[in-house]
């Protein structure tokens, strides 16, 4: 096939007129893991109607290993909303309508989950069986045609076989975030093959599922003699708009695959959770180092930092060294103005790109939640999800409306959080009824777009074309900037440094430090957290803060919410654990508040009470009495204690039989 119609056929996917993708053709393991296919764009793969992978025909062309991993992005794109309508319905904030179905009003009641269709995890095994078929495919593929392989095309293989293994990572994390267990395959299944079967199969608690997602994260794989190193990029804008480079709309594919470091410091802290404190040190340590060192580079990166570990340094598509050197200007233009990812396609790449610089620098920049990375949809290209539908009471249907926050929910925040539904942020109240409206209603603002107070002269308005809400088909957060900061407040928790813990949970580095000067104390205050101090100007002569004038202003902070009253050592008689315990339940409680409907709120007090019921920290009927604790009060007192008795009796995962 010519290199330009191929490109161009690739491009329909995500700008012209393609049908949902389903390029490969793949079924399941038999039972709870059957696997459907969907139709296919003309000239892609068709699906086979059978339930084992396809071995015929795949990958002998080099526009089938593009076209093929289009199509795990396909599978990501149908298991983009599932953890939403599964979890957070569960948590405390989110409450059914009486038009939602029973199927989802039986989730939100906590009702038995096993059989309920909202509650099958067909999805996420779906993107596991496409990335194994992919990764033996790619493998068959070089091996016959070795040698006879375009230079672009050789050139491609490593990195869209990096960006597979860290999508499969991702379908894990989810997993064993919202069940508690999954079971582990690296086999293509070209065949129906037994649950049972452990050469193939390996059922894994949580602890084991980290294990493994860890080694991959850090050791990558080896196909047919290249080694695959788990942080590479495909860039496709390079390859698709090679003439326009940064200011083609194909930069934002570069959301598309979670990074390498993000995933595995994530299951790190699950994997902590199994291990007793001591044994759990080195791996907080790491976290907390990887963390704070990335954002440092990226504070850095235009006042001499740039020497880094981190290839393409500091993210695809950029080059700030122009004609003249370094540009200051340029750098602060391309701050992220995604608004709660919602990703503005017609927008240029200043709008668009630069997933995460700023650390909460003001409550303007704090209002834009910014893109680590996501699952895009377009509704031209039927690419779908039912954020919009389920909670916008304008949907032009009048029983789609399922979820709305409430009346406990919206009282979890004060009326000056950013989050509340006083301030109309992320909640508001359209047609008389209240709603979760961050995904698809935005105020317009007319003047300052800094603090707070410059929005109110604004408008607001439906994103987009506000006469075709269907047609809004929001971003997906898969992982974004405050995922970052609430990592490194447990890490900072864990290693006993619970100053650092309580600057970064509540108002920041610039409150606990108005004069900029943080303690001499590199083993309690980590050096690299002198960027978030914030500088004067650019050309600042302290080279130990960032000179873009920006400062930490905290995870409530910066969303103008409570602070969390949290003693420190000497000011209380709790024991070393028992502050351990406090500071992580008060990271929770905010996290619920911060990951409204993200499909990830529900699923961080799984975390922690997978937590304090393991490494010698607790057990777990306490463990159990703290999510009921924060998930109770929204109900009825007739169904509070359904939830109680489900929490304490099954446990806080899902309950999901996998049949053989």
């Amino acid at each position: 096939m010519n290199t330009k119609v191929m490109k161009r056929k690739i491009q329909t996917w995500f700008l012209g007129a393609c049908a949902i993708l389903a390029p490969l053709p793949w079924g399941g393991v038999g039972g709870g893991l059957s696997v459907v296919g969907l139709v296919s764009c003309t000239d892609y793969f068709d699906t086979n109607p059978n339930d084992i992978i396809n071995e015929e025909d795949y990958i002998d062309r080099e526009d089938e290993i593009y076209k093929g991993m289009l199509g795990i992005l396909g599978k990501v794109q149908e298991a983009g909303d599932h953890a939403i309508w599964l979890t957070d319905t569960r948590a405390n904030i989110l409450e059914t309508t009486d038009n939602a179905p029973d199927d989802l009003k039986s989730i939100y009641n906590y009702e038995p989950t096993d059989g309920n269709p909202y509650a099958d995890p067909t999805c996420y095994y779906a993107i596991v069986i496409a990335c194994n078929d992919y990764i033996a495919k790619m493998a068959q593929f070089h091996r016959e045609r070795h040698g006879n392989i375009s230079e672009e095309a050789e050139s491609h293989i490593a990195p869209m076989l990096s960006c597979t293994l860290r999508i499969k990572a991702w379908a894990y994390l989810m997993l064993g975030r919202i069940y508690g267990t999954a079971y582990w395959f690296d086999d293509p299944l070209t065949e129906k093959k037994s649950l049972t079967d452990t050469s193939v199969f390996t059922r894994c608690d949580m602890k084991t599922l980290a294990e493994k997602a860890i080694l991959l994260l850090t050791n990558g794989i080896d196909v047919d003699g290249m080694h695959v190193a788990p942080d590479l990029d495909m860039y496709w804008y390079r390859w698709l708009d090679p003439e326009n480079q940064e200011l083609t709309p194909y930069i934002t594919w570069q959301y598309l695959t979670p990074p390498a470091m993000i995933l595995k410091v994530e299951f790190m802290s699950w994997l902590c959770n199994y291990l007793t404190e001591d044994a759990a040190r080195p791996y907080w340590t790491e976290i907390r180092n990887t963390i704070v060192d990335y954002l440092y580079a990226l504070h850095m990166f235009p006042f001499g930092g740039e020497e880094t570990n981190y290839p393409n340094f500091p993210l695809p598509g950029f080059n700030l060294i122009g004609e003249n050197g370094r540009s200051i200007d340029d750098y602060r233009y391309f701050l992220p103005n995604v608004y709660q990812l919602t990703v503005d396609l017609s927008a240029g790449i200043r709008q668009q790109w630069m997933p995460y610089l700023d650390m909460f620098p003001t409550e303007g920049i704090g209002l834009k939640t910014q893109a680590i990375s996501g699952i895009m949809y377009n509704y031209e290209q039927h690419q779908r999800n039912r954020i919009v539908q389920y909670l916008c009471p304008e949907y032009p249907s009048d029983d789609a409306f399922y979820l709305r926050p409430s009346d406990y929910g919206k009282h979890l925040y004060n009326d000056y959080d950013i989050r509340s539904i006083e301030q109309k942020i992320v909640m508001t109240n359209l047609g008389g009824q209240d709603c979760v409206s961050k995904y698809y209603y935005k105020r317009y603002h007319t003047n300052t777009q800094g603090a707070v107070s410059g929005y109110q002269n604004g408008t607001w308005g439906y994103i987009g074309d506000g006469s075709n809400i269907f047609k809004i088909e929001p971003t997906i957060p898969t992982f974004r900037g405050h995922d970052y900061h609430f990592l490194l407040a447990e890490a900072e928790t864990h290693l006993g440094h619970f100053d650092v813990a309580r600057t970064i949970l509540n108002d920041g580095f610039v409150t606990r430090f108005p004069d900029k000067q943080m303690p001499d104390d590199p083993d309690y205050w980590y050096p690299n957290y002198r960027s978030w101090l914030g500088g004067d100007t650019p050309s600042s002569s302290t080279p130990s803060t960032n000179p873009r004038g920006s400062g930490n202003l905290g995870i409530a902070g910066a969303a103008r919410a409570t602070l969390h009253a949290l003693p420190l050592p000497g000011e209380t008689a709790l024991s070393e654990l028992q502050l351990k315990q406090l500071y992580d339940w008060a990271i929770a409680d905010e996290y619920l508040k911060e990951y409204l409907a993200e499909g990830k709120a529900y699923s961080y007090l799984c975390k922690m009470a997978d937590r304090w019921s393991n490494g010698g920290r607790g057990d777990r009927a306490a463990a159990c009495d703290s999510v009921v604790a924060r998930i109770a009060p929204k109900y009825p007192a007739g169904i509070q204690g359904r939830v109680r008795s489900s929490i304490q009796t099954n446990g806080y995962f899902i309950q999901w039989d996998l049949k053989d």
